[in-house]
């Protein structure tokens, strides 16, 4: 389900703004909407994913459409995206309300030098506060990292993956940066540019990342999802069956 298009943000790695020509964000009507959310219920569909690129971009909106789910006892599963800087306690109880139960973030990286390279502009006490407020409303964070974004090192990427793992967080997406066309890292590199379309899929055997921040996301990838402490975790709040998916798809 779309709910709005586009994200008024500005990250050196995102191309997002290519697709709709500038930062402004496109509203779709709510009695659309609502329209939509009846039909996905008629349906008995519950499990929904929101596509929007930065869903809790506005607070009223959010809650408009947490409003009509509530007051029509949908019983529904949602994730959506979102950033530590748009979310509210207010906004994260009545989204729990409605059946929110993931949000993804992008914190991208747990390095404030790295993020302001990348123009992703919050500092680590934001991102603390919103993970706080999100678990303290009883929603799952999947947490987003990349690595290899300019100005990146080792030590920083070590930095991301300990943080992940101190927070254990119930889902983790570990993600080489790559210059994406459309991006201003893309539109920032020296000509000749790259032009080789499938060297940027995320496992292209000779993809356009840093070959380091390749090989740090594939042990990070397998250490994280066969920690003690993760797979613990997953079995005490979704059950062993989710846990042994979680192991099936590591071992993969």
């Amino acid at each position: 389900l779309y709910t709005s298009l586009n994200c008024p943000f500005s990250c050196e790695f995102c191309n997002i703004h290519t697709l709709y020509g500038n930062r402004q964000v496109q509203f779709r009507p709510l009695d659309d909407i609502h329209q939509e959310l009846e039909y996905i219920a008629s349906q008995g569909t519950r499990n929904i994913k929101i596509w929007d690129e930065l869903f809790c971009c506005a607070e009223a909106r959010v809650e408009a459409i947490c409003d009509f789910i509530i007051a029509k006892g949908y019983k529904f599963n949602i994730w959506a995206y979102s950033r530590v800087d748009t979310v509210t306690p207010r906004m994260l109880r009545k989204m729990k309300q409605a059946g929110f139960n993931w949000l993804a973030f992008g914190f991208e990286s747990a390095s404030g030098g790295v993020r302001a390279k990348a123009r992703k502009h919050f500092e680590n006490d934001m991102m603390l506060g919103a993970m706080i407020m999100t678990r303290g409303a009883g929603i799952n964070i999947m947490a987003n990292f990349m690595f290899g974004l300019p100005g990146d090192t080792e030590d920083d990427m070590k930095f991301s993956y300990d943080f992940a793992c101190a927070f254990n967080f119930e889902y983790v997406n570990f993600s080489v940066a790559l210059p994406y066309p459309g991006s201003a890292w893309w539109d920032n590199l020296p000509e000749p540019k790259p032009t080789d379309w499938a060297r940027f899929g995320q496992f292209h055997p000779n993809m356009y990342g840093d070959p380091k921040a390749v090989r740090f996301r594939d042990d990070a990838f397998h250490a994280y999802f066969s920690r003690h402490e993760y797979l613990s975790m997953i079995r005490t709040k979704f059950g062993e069956k989710a846990a042994a998916h979680i192991k099936e798809m590591e071992e993969w």
